[in-house]
């Protein structure tokens, strides 16, 4: 692990205002090589469009991708390809999910839920997780495993989490 350089993706705070596309939030990506962080990268996307794929590509990111989750930013979405894991630290309740996606964004629905279908569950150190990812699944438990260092949670992740909604905050109450 310590030569691959290992992205976390997640999306900061925003306000309930900014939902129906009236607000930005910020898409994070904090990548690592081995347990230093190494680089922050912040793109903006549509609370409820639908550029988070867009975003995403733009954002620098390592060998490896920790999403967590393909919905971002309200019902933005990520559609990730090479080198990614998509992680829940918890099953994701897919039925009310797919209703609110039949209801508010059926045009997304079908790309949204082939990926939260397609979750495996795999044992960790910290407990059961969630993930879909185009890497061999052992190789994913690696990697997830090595950055699990307080919680469930890989540190690229948690990072992203906590400069995103630090981001989110400043900008929705300057």
């Amino acid at each position: 692990m310590r030569e691959l350089l290992v992205s976390g993706v997640d999306d900061g705070y925003f306000p309930i205002s900014y939902k129906g596309k009236r607000g930005r939030a910020p898409l994070v990506s904090s990548t690592y090589k081995g347990m230093k962080l190494v680089d922050v990268d912040v793109e903006f996307i549509t609370v409820d469009g639908d550029d988070g794929t867009e975003a995403y590509k733009r954002l620098r990111r390592g060998d490896v991708t920790i999403l967590f989750s393909v919905i971002v930013g309200g019902f933005n979405y990520v559609i990730p390809e090479g080198n990614y894991i998509v992680f829940y630290a918890r099953k994701p309740n897919i039925c009310d999910i797919d209703n609110a996606l039949r209801r508010y964004f059926p045009d997304r629905r079908e790309r949204i839920m082939s990926f939260l279908n397609s979750l495996v569950q795999i044992p960790t150190k910290k407990g059961n997780v969630y993930v879909k990812t185009d890497l061999d699944l052992s190789l994913a438990k690696k990697i997830i495993e090595y950055y699990q260092v307080f919680t469930r949670y890989p540190e690229p992740i948690r990072t992203s989490h906590v400069i995103g909604r630090g981001i989110g905050q400043h900008i929705s109450f300057s």
